[in-house]
């Protein structure tokens, strides 16, 4: 099975549905002493909490029990969805004592460790995406710009999105022509896993991919 896979299973599930994952995630939290991610990753710290950013969302971590919680319309929550509450636990737990970026991008099904390297025909994850922008490329560079994205001179369309300050992810999409159908890469540094799982991957994937659906649907329903 494909990281993309276990993603794709888990998208729209909320955490506190894993109860053996939450448990398990916040029993290793628990009286969470941040010194050390605080340095290797720059992230700031208080005596009640550890503050992160993903996809530009605030989040924190409550130190006495590992309680994660995102800020949304100005308020504090902890009612997170399964796959970036992994995301952001993974940060904090896999992060290396000296991670070092490479700046060669490769794409997330074929870095180092995972057993498989073959991609799958129809992605779960990719799949569906492929099929929603073919032929409609202006719209999705309109929302990757929405979002943040950076332009990149890749493909027919690319851009750089920012999960985490240090783990940054590039979509490259190619259009539909009359010998091929739609086709989306996903690329990460090849030394991503110095900050987080390969796993993990497939979650920041689902992540931004829900994101830009999202959009799109909000953008459809409003015209």
């Amino acid at each position: 099975m494909s990281v993309n896979y276990h993603a794709f299973q888990c998208r729209g599930f909320l955490f506190d549905e894993y109860e053996a994952h939450k448990e398990h995630w916040l029993a290793f939290f628990q009286n969470y002493d941040p010194r050390r991610v605080v340095h290797i990753l720059g992230l700031t710290a208080d005596e009640d909490y550890l503050y992160l950013s993903y996809y530009q969302t605030p989040y924190r971590m409550r130190l006495v029990d590992g309680t994660l919680e995102k800020k949304i319309n100005g308020e504090w929550s902890s009612r997170l969805y399964f796959n970036e509450a992994m995301v952001c636990y993974h940060l904090l737990h896999y992060v290396k004592d000296t991670p070092m970026l490479t700046g060669a991008w490769t794409p997330n099904t074929a870095l180092d460790g995972i057993i498989s390297r073959t991609e799958p025909q129809h992605d779960p994850l990719f799949a569906p995406f492929e099929k929603r922008f073919t032929g409609r490329i202006a719209q999705l560079e309109a929302l990757c710009k929405r979002l943040g994205g950076v332009r990149q001179d890749k493909g027919d369309l690319c851009y750089e999105f920012e999960a985490f300050p240090q783990v940054h992810l590039q979509v490259l999409f190619y259009d539909a022509d009359e010998d091929f159908p739609a086709q989306v890469k996903v690329l990460v540094d090849r030394h991503v896993t110095d900050y987080i799982h390969f796993e993990t991957t497939g979650c920041l994937i689902s992540d931004l991919f829900e994101k830009i659906e999202q959009m799109d649907d909000a953008e459809a329903n409003n015209g």
